[in-house]
């Protein structure tokens, strides 16, 4: 009889332990998910924004859209070396986001007609910086991400980003009237300097 409740309360303590196990390994789970969504979409985004770059160094014959892509793809790859250490670190599986919409957007840029790619591209990279930051700012704040170290790296690339966005104002002569007028919305009051400015913010 000894026995038998012996065993009987050894099957009720691997139960309960079992339970406790699996409990938390589901809470983590949870808590993953939002964080490998965001480190999937931030992904997507940067590698986007890096292959638009690539192709104005290619088709533009404006000197300041060159210098501006070349900056976005030394700094986008920096920061995308980042964010793979980061999610490789942590033994992160990342998903893959449904890119039809870049892939559209790639193609718009590589079928543009030369005489338009510069408005085409500027009017792009303005969309996807916008969508960018609000992407960083939910995950900076842990609106969608629960890891310290995700929001930490969110909440450094915001001010590189908007930067990106603000210095395309600079480049407002060679944009359409729609954004132009995206631009000036993103800083209600700003000047509207004409000239390419080096500025090269800092992703550390």
């Amino acid at each position: 009889m000894k026995i038998i409740l012996r065993i009987v309360g050894l099957c009720i303590a691997i139960m309960t332990w079992t339970m406790v196990i699996y409990a938390q390994d589901t809470s983590q789970t949870q808590a993953q998910t939002g964080d490998i969504d965001f480190a999937s979409k931030a992904t997507a985004s940067n590698n986007f924004e890096i292959q638009a770059a690539n192709i104005a160094l290619t088709k533009s014959q404006d000197q300041n859209i060159k210098q501006y892509a070349q900056m976005i793809v030394d700094d986008h790859t920096a920061a995308g070396n980042e964010l793979a250490t980061l999610v490789k670190n942590k033994n992160w599986q990342l998903s893959t986001p449904d890119n039809q919409n870049y892939t559209q957007l790639i193609d718009q840029l590589n079928n543009a007609d030369p005489a338009n790619f510069d408005r085409t591209y500027v009017d792009l990279m303005a969309k996807s910086h916008q969508d960018a930051i609000t992407l960083f700012k939910d995950a900076s704040t842990g609106t969608a991400t629960t890891d310290a170290e995700l929001r930490k790296f969110a909440t450094d690339k915001i001010p590189a980003f908007q930067k990106h966005l603000d210095q395309l104002k600079t480049m407002q002569p060679a944009a359409d009237t729609t954004t132009k007028d995206t631009l000036k919305n993103t800083s209600p009051g700003a000047p509207s300097p004409t000239k390419l400015k080096p500025v090269r913010p800092s992703l550390k």
